[in-house]
């Protein structure tokens, strides 16, 4: 099965890890449990775990970014799909990269200037499980012009209109 189009991750990247922790436990009821590739902790609900937590990165903080959230949004080809960003007039701000034994990432922005990252699985991606406890539930962007978001967004990714009844 497909997940090209869905959001299947979550980065919080902050100044203060401990602190994050703390907050996320307290309010949603999430854990953490640590990576074992790197300085990353994961947040889990249950025992699924659904997006992590570390410092914001320094070459981020030079971008002038503060501490903040990134949704990662699947597709089938990074590359191919930074390609297809700028030609819809948005931004890719960070090309391609590999995670070695996880995928392959990029952060890009749309034509407004928000901000998600592509992610390509480098195996199966496990089906969603937004009906559990925990689980983000409702993606939502403000933006200043609605009709040219749609358009990158159902281009990009082939999201489609759906009621809301």
């Amino acid at each position: 099965m497909s997940t090209k189009g869905r959001f299947v991750w979550y980065d919080l990247m902050t100044n203060d890890v401990g602190a994050a922790r703390s907050f996320y436990s307290d309010v949603v009821g999430w854990k953490t449990q640590k990576w074992d590739q790197g300085d990353y902790e994961m947040f889990t609900a249950g025992a699924a775990p659904i997006g992590g937590v570390m410092e914001l990165p320094d070459e981020v903080k030079r971008m002038g970014a503060p501490p903040h959230w990134l949704a990662y949004v699947s597709v089938d080809d990074v590359d191919a799909a930074c390609a297809e960003v700028e030609k819809l007039g948005g931004t890719v701000h960070r090309p391609g990269t590999d995670i070695p034994n996880v995928g392959r990432f990029a952060v890009i922005a749309d034509p407004q200037g928000a901000t998600l990252a592509l992610f390509q699985a480098s195996g199966d991606m496990p089906p969603p499980k937004g009906d559990q406890s925990g689980q983000v539930g409702w993606h939502e962007l403000e933006t200043t012009d609605y009709e040219s978001a749609w358009k990158f967004y159902s281009e990009l990714f082939g999201w489609k209109h759906r009621s809301s009844v």
